[in-house]
């Protein structure tokens, strides 16, 4: 007994994107981590660019490779996620007949229009949820529905991590008066452990959509029950 009609048009397989943003996305929590950690090598070598504007020595490549690392796993991570969420939501208007809260193309300038990137990719994710699920959107609004938890605690986990704690964490060092703004392991960690949760709970939630939508398709492949 199945609580979901047959879509009007074939599902996209979306697992290969779900796999390369899961890779990424713990790559990137990986470079996070080092580039915390890394402590005061990496504090060293930024003081030094900053005063010289150039490195020397062989000595400094694998902290070069430490400071390379951290935004390019962030580029390559928020780009596979971007590429997955895309997918998925093709696929999530083909299973629901509700229409979703924004166009395509916020997918990816939700992320940087000031303010609304506070809410808007939370929201596109929540429309693709809720049309994936089993059941599907079962109101006539999707912005009606009862959203997942899940996706709750991964978007204020993010919140905290990138937008909230950073700048608080900048402010109380500068009001102790510190010269490097990376500030002690104590702050970074407090910036760190939503960043790191954020990280696990975003491939906790492609992991779940991708679970529903591909679920979906191989009922659809198989053909309903005779």
């Amino acid at each position: 007994m199945h609580s979901f009609p047959p879509p009007p048009r074939t599902l996209l397989p979306v697992r290969g994107f779900a796999t390369a943003a899961v890779v990424t996305l713990g790559v990137a929590a990986l470079a996070d981590t080092v580039w915390t950690l890394g402590g005061p090598g990496l504090e060293v070598l930024l003081l030094r660019v900053s005063e010289d504007g150039f490195l020397t020595g062989w000595d400094d490549l694998p902290v070069v490779v430490l400071l390379l690392l951290r935004p390019f796993a962030y580029l390559v991570g928020g780009t596979a996620f971007l590429a997955w969420l895309f997918r998925a939501r093709a696929n999530a208007e083909t299973l629901s007949r509700a229409r979703h809260r924004w166009f395509r193309a916020l997918i990816v300038l939700g992320w940087f229009l000031p303010v609304v990137n506070w809410w808007i990719p939370k929201q596109i994710v929540d429309d693709v949820w809720v049309s994936s699920r089993p059941g599907g959107v079962r109101g006539e609004h999707i912005g009606g529905e009862t959203h997942s938890w899940l996706v709750w605690a991964w978007w204020v986990s993010w919140l905290l991590g990138i937008w909230v704690l950073p700048p608080l964490s900048g402010a109380l060092m500068a009001m102790r008066g510190r010269a490097l703004s990376r500030g002690t392991l104590g702050f970074e960690l407090c910036v760190l452990a939503p960043t790191l949760l954020a990280a696990v709970l975003a491939i906790l939630v492609v992991l779940r959509i991708t679970g529903y939508q591909e679920g979906r398709r191989a009922w659809v492949d198989a053909g309903p029950p005779l």
